[in-house]
């Protein structure tokens, strides 16, 4: 058989086959994923982090953007086990990290948004400011994403992930810059509870609460729509 024959059947049995879906509240269906029209269907909340500044590295040299991008990947690769979550490399930029509703709630995922902010900043930044500054944001939005193998492996990293939270928490963190590397969708922002939007300060000896969240305008899908940042950072240590 030559290969356009080869091509061409295999296309049409895609084709032709039932795009299966399984729901699932975690991703131990990933396990049964094979390489065909079948798909894992899951509520989950959806970090994307964006490197901001690989297209400047680049400018640099090759060399230097893949080194950047592994020290960004091997933390974010530690921290979404110690938490629970999913990692997926997006792209030469960005990364994904996927939180089933089922395991954690949207309080839960933006502290974990906020301490992994933290740790680049205080922890890694001297490490990383040897070869780059230190510049990333974190968008994040929930809702119903869709899972798919794109490769005949055993890998979860090689799943293709589709949804509307995806391309919201993508615009967002692409909205956010330095010094607010955080931000949420209005979906995410009121599903919080009132100890992850207000803060209390002290102001001339006096307490006085405040928003953690401010609010900024950016458009989605053709929408004007409102994001919130903040640059409040929390620490792995804290509760």
């Amino acid at each position: 058989m030559s290969m356009k024959e080869d091509i061409i059947n295999k296309v049409t049995e895609l084709a032709n086959a039932e795009f299966a879906y399984t729901f699932a509240s975690d991703f131990e269906g990933l396990k049964t994923l094979d390489y065909g029209c079948t798909s894992l269907v899951t509520d989950a909340t959806v970090l994307y982090f964006q490197i901001k500044n690989i297209p400047s590295l680049l400018k640099t040299g090759k060399r230097l953007a893949a080194k950047i991008h592994k020290l960004y990947q091997h933390t974010l690769e530690a921290i979404a086990k110690e938490t629970q979550g999913h990692l997926n490399c997006y792209s030469p930029d960005s990364f994904l990290l996927i939180y089933p509703k089922e395991n954690h709630n949207v309080n839960e995922v933006v502290d974990i948004a906020l301490k992994t902010a933290s740790f680049f900043i205080t922890e890694l930044r001297e490490i990383i400011e040897q070869h780059g500054h230190v510049s990333f944001s974190i968008g994040i939005d929930k809702g119903n994403i869709l899972g798919t193998k794109v490769q005949s492996d055993n890998n979860n990293d090689h799943i293709l992930w589709f949804g509307t939270p995806i391309d919201k928490a993508k615009a967002i963190g692409h909205e956010c810059n330095r010094p607010f590397f955080v931000g949420l969708s209005g979906t995410v922002y009121h599903h919080l509870d009132e100890e992850h939007r207000i803060s209390t300060k002290h102001v001339l000896g006096f307490k006085k609460e405040v928003e953690i969240w401010s609010t900024v305008s950016y458009s989605f899908e053709n929408v004007k729509k409102h994001l919130y940042q903040t640059n409040l950072l929390k620490s792995f240590e804290e509760a």
